[in-house]
């Protein structure tokens, strides 16, 4: 599996006995990247898929340029979001919010500005 920009693991869903010096026994609840100067939507897409298959819950995709997250699910097809599009999702319950308040928070610019 590659190495994600970022990823979370529910604290839920480890062992009791999990000891925190040893190897993650699960698979990350959520996996982000985040699209950096060289790679394309494609390449990440790919990327995706091998997380998906790795048997990640969902794999976020951040596109600074387009503005956008996409969410890829393991049982349907991807979902992109922009702008002030409320993105929710049942795996998080209760999180929301838009795309356009990840990446005012970033601090990333509108591309003209």
């Amino acid at each position: 599996m590659p190495i994600p920009d970022i990823l979370y693991i529910s604290y839920e869903r480890l062992p009791a006995n999990w000891d925190e010096n040893e190897a993650c026994p699960v698979p990350p609840d959520l996996v982000i990247e985040i699209i950096s100067p060289g790679q394309t939507f494609g390449q990440m897409a790919a990327k995706a898929k091998d997380y998906l298959d790795a048997k990640v819950l969902r794999v976020w995709v951040l596109d600074s340029k387009a503005r956008s997250i996409s969410v890829f699910y393991p049982d349907a097809a991807p979902q992109t979001y922009m702008g002030e599009e409320l993105l929710t999702d049942s795996l998080f319950e209760g999180l929301q919010f838009t795309v356009e308040q990840v990446f005012q928070k970033a601090k990333i610019p509108l591309a003209s500005e």
